[in-house]
């Protein structure tokens, strides 16, 4: 018998031409393969937009610098959510913290740590399509969709944190390991308490529904969560520990968010988000050349498969005479749960939780565009028919959606400058020199600029103010008296004018202070007012609030 099955297996390499027969890769070394590739992508994305993501007004006046900001509030002694507004989990001041301590509190620390957690990201990547085991099609589009998915940079530190985090779970997820999944979106919710919360609860419905299938009851159930318990009790005890138990409670559950989104008409249906997507507002090359008609895309067909054509793979011989489409992806997990079926219907419900509950502004889009990327990567694997079509079909768009990026940032290269004066980040040269003028006009004066980022490089004599982010609806009632207090003690205040109706000046709420500073000077970015009453007036003004 020994002898025939050698003489087979002889028979059968000279049948392959003499050759030995090829061996797939390793899971592991699979895993490595792909997590350089997207990662050498990443970081590539990353340099390559330099001028964009390193630009001066980005982190001066917008989101980016509020992480610079809270680090400098909390190495103060300041308490989130109780001395100054904070809109997201404890856990990413804390990370934040750490960066800046090892590599300074400047941008180029920002896009250090966001490039850190994009390598990080590549890898959970990496590891859900080698867990999913998608098709090439399938790995080709994700590859070509990566930017869309993984943005070169965040509006703060939080976004990546959480991306890193839920990738994370999702890959755990893939590979079967489901307490693992939930104890890390346990943790991620003290990043940023939202999706984490929808996820945790869709992890924690499957673990349930899992010991209800095996007879495991609550046994079963106490050993799959004790992970999660055992990091949600451990973060807590961390974040008390540095924060206070006030801060933890006041930002485990997303209050202030809530609240902005409200004051803001925030939503996909209504106010800014409108703006993403609406046909009112763009002409049709815009969904072409932007990723808007991608993510569209990508989000009509995870709706589809999700409610009607479902993911199962359905053998020929048993559909002899039945329909072909017999029910949604959540009508597929009852016939037939499995992993697969598992992790694409949480990525799903992820999505149209985002869309329904969480969308803020035009860009918000990019917070989790990571979800529809890689459900489109499961239905490109699971397609029986045409799937090479239909990879290079949305694969064409996702490409295309690049185009307008590419070209904006061609310009910034081409255009953009750096000095002194912007910290060294890139800056149009129209306002680099009405920064500086403005700068010319104040200088010697006590004078606050009225900033929702954080500014590199101030002449002497101007402060910012000591706030996270003095929007209307985020800064606390001690906040918003401190915020009055510094600029009834300023000679001058220069306020951006970007920011239009949503700026700290023009709001009601500031209206007491306004009324005593006059128009001084008003250019294209920048506006100055000087306080009308003297400084012994100002200042016993500024100590009566």
């Amino acid at each position: 018998m020994k002898d025939v099955v050698t003489n087979s297996s002889t028979g059968t390499d000279k049948q392959n031409h003499g050759i030995m027969p090829l061996h797939r890769p390793s899971p592991r070394r699979r895993i490595l393969v792909l997590a350089a590739g997207f990662a050498i992508l990443l970081v590539l994305l990353q340099i390559w937009q330099l001028p964009r993501i390193a630009g001066w007004t980005f982190f001066s006046f917008f989101d980016p610098g509020t992480a610079l900001k809270g680090d400098l509030l909390i190495s103060m002694g300041m308490k989130p959510a109780i001395d100054f507004g904070y809109t997201h989990g404890l856990a990413s001041l804390m990370v934040a913290h750490w960066g800046f301590v090892i590599l300074g509190r400047t941008p180029t620390a920002y896009l250090l740590m966001t490039a850190l957690m994009e390598v990080l990201m590549a890898v959970m990547i990496a590891r859900f399509a080698v867990a999913m085991k998608l098709s090439r099609p399938a790995l080709a589009f994700l590859f070509i969709a990566l930017p869309i998915a993984i943005m070169p940079c965040y509006l703060t530190l939080t976004h990546p944190l959480e991306a890193l985090l839920l990738l994370w779970a999702i890959a755990e997820q893939a590979v079967g390991r489901r307490p693992r999944a939930l104890a890390i979106c346990t943790a991620c919710v003290f990043v940023k308490p939202s999706m984490a919360y929808v996820y945790g609860l869709l992890l924690l419905i499957w673990t349930i529904i899992e010991c209800y299938r095996h007879e495991c009851r609550w046994s079963g159930l106490l050993r799959r969560t004790a992970p999660a318990m055992v990091t949600g009790v451990l973060m807590a005890a961390a974040m008390i520990w540095r924060f206070g138990i006030q801060s933890l409670l006041l930002t485990i559950v997303p209050i202030t968010g809530m609240r902005t989104y409200k004051d803001t008409h925030f939503g996909f249906f209504s106010g800014s988000g409108l703006r993403f997507w609406s046909p009112a507002f763009h002409p049709w090359y815009y969904y072409i050349i932007t990723p808007a008609g991608i993510w569209l895309a990508m989000s009509a067909i995870l709706l589809w498969v999700l409610l009607i054509r479902g993911l199962r793979q359905r053998n020929p011989p048993e559909n002899i005479g039945k329909r072909h489409y017999v029910g949604g992806l959540i009508t597929d997990w009852v016939h037939a749960p499995s992993r697969f079926m598992e992790t694409a219907l949480s990525i799903g419900i992820m999505h149209i939780a985002f869309v329904l509950g969480f969308y803020g502004w035009k860009y918000a889009w990019e917070y989790y565009s990571y979800l529809p990327v890689l459900f489109t990567t499961l239905v490109i694997t699971r397609c029986r028919a045409r799937q090479m079509q239909f990879a290079l079909a949305v694969g064409i768009m996702a490409l295309c959606s690049q185009v307008r990026n590419a070209g904006l940032t061609f310009w910034c290269w081409q255009n953009k400058t750096r000095d002194q004066q912007t910290g060294y980040l890139w800056a149009y040269p129209n306002q680099a020199a009405q920064w500086q003028y403005v700068c010319r006009k104040v200088r010697g004066h006590h004078t606050l600029i009225l900033s929702n980022g954080y500014l590199p490089w101030m002449p002497k004599g101007m402060t910012m103010p000591l706030s996270w982010f003095p929007e209307p609806g985020i800064p606390t009632a001690i906040e918003m008296r401190r915020l009055k207090s510094e600029a009834l003690a300023a000679h001058y205040i220069v306020v951006r004018r970007e920011y239009g109706k949503f700026g700290l000046w023009v709001n009601p709420a500031f209206a007491s202070v306004r009324h005593r500073f006059s128009l001084r000077w008003q250019g294209q970015y920048f506006s100055i007012w000087k306080i009308n009453a003297s400084p012994t007036t100002a200042g016993s003004s500024a100590a009566a609030y």
